[in-house]
């Protein structure tokens, strides 16, 4: 999605939420109501907002609230409803309609839903602090995913999490980002590395953009990092450079150009 400064906030958070699917309310505050002197004023601002979309019956929230590590005290769970995607279709042809599922999502799909969710507000703020940065395309899933062939003809799904494309003064920046939140095993992660290859192998990025983006994998900590790190190498052989494994609190420094990411442990 690019980012649209040209519409009312009540259709921003339709169109983010059509997109992302979950966002806190402290997210969404983030994002729309960045222009508050202080942070309680945003949180109060947006929830004003997104209790009126929900008294119209275009937002709902999920019944249990979730909690801030990062930014904020607990908060309720934001997303969209089918009469708040009717609605958007029609002003917005390309807006796809999808029932919701009348059971909750796990606490699992929901935490690594927010964290992608975090990763673009994240962005965002980047840019907005940025006097170089200008924020092309975030794509969420399943915008974000990749159709290929291996070379014996089978027909595969690349799903990155989310697909970044940023300008940086003259130069463009492309990236695959993969959120890691420690739950998956470094065989599993190795084996979605692979995946990558398979699909820069096929060429049909780099006949598409010219380039073939970074893999970047955002992790919680220090620890995680190097572990990940150290499985590329070791198991990706020639092509362990096509990835970069960062903490969650480099991200923004990262995609400003601005840190060191050879992790002293390896050196």
């Amino acid at each position: 999605m690019k980012w649209n400064y040209k519409i009312d906030n009540d259709k921003q958070i339709l169109y983010f939420l059509s997109q992302a699917r979950f966002a806190t309310t402290n997210q969404l505050a983030r994002l729309f109501f960045d222009s508050s002197m202080r942070a309680e004023t945003a949180i109060r601002r947006a929830n004003f907002a997104l209790q009126s979309l929900k008294k119209a019956g275009l937002v709902s929230h999920l019944k249990r609230r979730i909690g801030g590590a990062r930014r904020g005290s607990a908060s309720y769970v934001w997303q969209i409803t089918f009469q708040g995607l009717k609605f958007l279709k029609n002003q917005d042809e390309t807006v796809v309609l999808r029932y919701k599922n009348k059971y909750e999502p796990t606490q699992h799909h929901i935490e690594h839903t927010l964290a992608i969710t975090e990763i673009f507000v994240e962005t965002l703020e980047t840019v907005r602090n940025s006097e170089k940065l200008s924020l092309e395309i975030f794509s969420f899933e399943p915008d974000s995913w990749r159709s290929y062939q291996k070379l014996s003809g089978i027909g595969m799904t690349l799903k990155p999490d989310a697909y970044l494309e940023l300008v940086n003064h003259d130069y463009e920046d492309h990236y695959f980002l993969e959120i890691d939140r420690s739950t998956e095993s470094l065989a599993r992660i190795v084996n979605t590395c692979k995946k990558y290859i398979e699909y820069y192998r096929s060429g049909i990025e780099q006949r598409q953009k010219e380039v073939f983006p970074y893999v970047l994998w955002v992790v919680p900590d220090d620890k995680r990092k190097l572990a990940i790190s150290k499985a590329i190498q070791k198991e990706l052989y020639n092509f362990w450079e096509l990835f970069t494994v960062i903490t969650l609190d480099e991200y923004s420094d990262y995609i400003k150009g601005g840190i060191n990411n050879e992790p002293e442990e390896s050196r």
